[in-house]
């Protein structure tokens, strides 16, 4: 086989190997993104149910100062009866205005908790259906992401093989700079050339330099160092 066409696989490989490591890589942090999903699903579920049970305490806590503000109010018109001064029926009688503004104000207050609680209430189905949807979704990434990590591994095992077999078909006097260039620029090291242009820095050759790469002459790039292979 021709050094270039060695090459030219070299390269496949190289940056194939990079494309695996890379997407390998990722796999905690975009492990850690759906989690973060999951937990927010988990916290809006949680959130839902806590807003049922505080305003279930603020009815009742509601309730309870309605009754306390009626029972005043039964005290203060009994005490406005017995009183006969006009000073003093005028501040009873604002003090009744006072309660019975409260009253009013916690019987819509208790009214707007009533309708929120079957807003709640009539919305568990769904905030149940999300959070399942939420549960599914992250138990299906689970397995989909160890089962392409279980094929890239073995890809990259594959390709790793494959990359030391072709390399063993490169000339003794081709090994020596191939290693220095390759530890130097890793999957970099090489560049297509095309129409006598180097794909890797756009700078153009010979034609005859051409014509020798194409009969498989070993060569790298003038300007960009990258070993090189032709492309037609």
């Amino acid at each position: 086989m021709l050094v270039t066409s060695v090459l030219r696989e070299c390269h496949r490989l190289r940056v194939h190997l990079r494309n695996l490591k890379a997407e390998i890589d990722a796999g905690p942090r975009v492990l850690a993104e759906h989690q973060e999903e999951l937990d927010a699903a988990r916290a809006a579920h949680a959130a839902h149910y806590d807003a049922i049970t505080k305003l279930k305490l603020k009815q009742r806590d509601d309730e309870g100062t309605l009754k306390q503000t009626d029972d005043r109010l039964k005290k203060l018109r009994d005490q406005l009866e017995a009183l006969v001064a006009p000073k003093e029926r005028a501040a009873k009688e604002l003090e009744i205005t006072h309660a019975e503004e409260k009253k009013a104000a916690l019987e819509d207050a208790i009214l707007a908790t009533i309708t929120e609680l079957e807003e709640k209430h009539a919305a568990v189905p769904d905030v149940e259906v999300k959070w399942k949807g939420a549960q599914d979704e992250f138990a299906q990434f689970q397995t989909e992401a160890a089962e392409r990590l279980e094929r890239m591994t073995a890809d990259t095992a594959e390709s790793r093989a494959a990359l030391d077999a072709a390399e063993l078909q490169l000339t003794p006097e081709v090994k020596g700079p191939y290693a220095a260039i390759v530890k130097a620029k890793g999957p970099e090291a090489f560049a297509g050339a095309k129409a006598r242009v180097c794909q890797g820095c756009r700078t153009s050759m010979t034609e005859m330099q051409f014509t020798t790469l194409r009969e498989g002459t070993f060569r790298t790039c003038a300007t960009c160092g990258r070993m090189q292979y032709p492309v037609e």
